[in-house]
């Protein structure tokens, strides 16, 4: 379904991690900058109360020179005084269309809280008890409240400040500006965020998926070249796409599984190729011999012929099945091994004086360098099959005369068999394939051996935690070394 493809899935938590990071983003952002936009309308505020009281200062300084007849040490209060009622009336009808004052509302308040002067058409009310309240001990007043302008009500930043005069309350002056641009700032940016985050996302999310399109084009080829691939196409190879990621690891990885496939159904249908070739001579033979016998009637010493060899026959194709599962179970690793201590000098011994008679019949010489013990831990009985293997190899590919030589090596933490013989030798080509089952490396030479007893010797070997080399021996013959652990526990 598209909807649980890669791509679909990456564009879907891109989209969903982008939206989250804008929505933090945006609302950061916008609590930052209604904060900002509030402190500097409190602070015009706090300069434009500032400026009005030095202003009105000014004015009633110089209507103070002019009562008092030019006499500067006259003291007269602002105070609960007419003249100071007039001037600051006179101020705010003067300054009302000062543009600095433009969108501010100016009233002055007496002491008492009384107002005396205003920039707008507001109805005159004492000034609110709990902002008076603060203003009476000095402190300035910032809300945000309802003002009636020409008799409608609209909401304002209210900055109210006292004037001091001989640590005294002179006056109060108080300033507001309209909330309205304030939410009209707030209202156009909080539109900018809702629309320009979720477009920003889709927008995203439309790229994304181009990016992932173009990212998994090798993916799609990929596939296609994978179901072309078949049991019998497997010499197929993915295409590699060049662009040195994780993407050309997978194709390389792939093509080397299908590598190792391709090998192990090559090498199975040899495997059966080989079994049906060595199964059909004894099975023909078999066959044949039973097939003369039944023509006429034969006397007692023919049945008995016929019987004796059909045994054999039998007794070949037993031997061979007894092999394959010998090497199923080594495969399957169902083998148990009967581990022991015991002397492998004592025990190659052994093994070449029980195949030394087979040496005798082709006037072979078969040499034991006999060493001292050396004592392991391992299967008497597959350790001995494993030497008696390669021994009765050694006797069936050298020549009548020839020579044998079987060597005990101790190295530091193994142990090396070398059987070395003067045989006919194997090419360097043929050597990494002869521990094959059923390889030959004379194809002419089917009627030696089953093509099995290397693959299992070599299996007795890798079980036992070791492993079987062969080399050719210069200027003939062929030397196999079984290399195996020393372990006495």
């Amino acid at each position: 379904m598209p909807f649980r493809s890669i791509r679909f899935q990456i564009v879907l938590w891109h989209m969903l991690i982008l939206s989250l990071a804008l929505l933090l983003f945006g609302t950061i952002l916008y609590h930052n900058l209604t904060l900002k936009i509030s402190d500097d309308t409190d602070d015009v505020l706090r300069s434009r109360a500032k400026g009005i009281q030095q202003s009105i200062d000014t004015y009633w300084e110089a209507e103070r020179i002019d009562i008092a007849e030019g006499d500067t040490k006259i003291h007269l209060s602002k105070e609960d005084n007419i003249n100071f009622i007039r001037i600051a009336r006179r101020w705010v009808s003067e300054k009302i269309n000062d543009p600095d004052l433009i969108n501010i509302v100016v009233r002055i308040f007496d002491a008492h809280g009384n107002p005396i002067a205003s920039s707008r058409n507001i109805p005159m009310e004492h000034l609110n008890e709990r902002v008076f309240y603060d203003v009476k001990k000095g402190a300035s007043h910032f809300e945000n409240s309802y003002l009636d302008v020409n008799e409608r009500p609209s909401s304002f930043r209210i900055f109210t400040t006292p004037v001091m005069e001989n640590k005294r309350l002179s006056y109060i002056v108080q300033v507001a500006s309209p909330l309205s641009q304030l939410h009209n700032v707030y209202r156009n940016l909080r539109f900018s965020l809702l629309f320009l985050l979720p477009l920003t996302v889709i927008v995203t999310g439309l790229t994304g998926i181009f990016l992932v399109q173009l990212t998994l084009r090798p993916v799609n080829q990929m596939i296609e070249t994978i179901h072309q691939i078949t049991a019998e196409n497997l010499k197929l190879r993915l295409k590699m796409p060049g662009t040195k990621d994780e993407i050309e690891a997978l194709a390389q990885t792939f093509n080397e599984m299908i590598t190792r496939l391709d090998e192990a159904f090559t090498s199975q249908r040899q495997f059966m190729e080989d079994i049906s070739h060595e199964l059909k001579t004894p099975l023909s033979v078999l066959k044949g011999e039973l097939e003369v016998t039944l023509k006429r009637i034969r006397s007692t010493h023919e049945y008995e012929t016929t019987l004796h060899s059909s045994l054999e026959e039998v007794n070949h194709l037993a031997g061979m099945v007894e092999s394959l599962l010998t090497l199923a179970r080594f495969d399957a690793k169902t083998t148990t091994l009967q581990a022991q201590k015991l002397d492998l000098n004592v025990l190659v011994k052994e093994a070449v004086e029980a195949i030394q008679v087979l040496a005798v019949q082709k006037n072979i010489d078969l040499q034991y360098n006999s060493a001292h013990s050396v004592e392991i831990v391992a299967d008497k009985n597959q350790l001995k099959r494993l030497v008696l293997n390669i021994l009765d190899n050694a006797i069936k590919y050298t020549p009548e005369a020839g020579n044998i030589f079987v060597d005990l090596r101790q190295q530091k933490d193994s142990v090396n068999i070398e059987i070395t013989d003067t045989g006919i030798g194997i090419p360097e080509s043929e050597l990494p394939y002869i521990f094959d089952r059923f390889y030959r490396v004379d194809k002419s030479r089917s009627s030696v051996g089953f093509g099995l007893g290397l693959s299992i010797a070599k299996s007795i070997a890798m079980a036992h935690g070791g492993n079987i080399f062969a080399r050719a021996n210069h200027p003939q013959g062929t030397v196999f070394t079984i290399s195996l652990p020393v372990k006495t526990k």
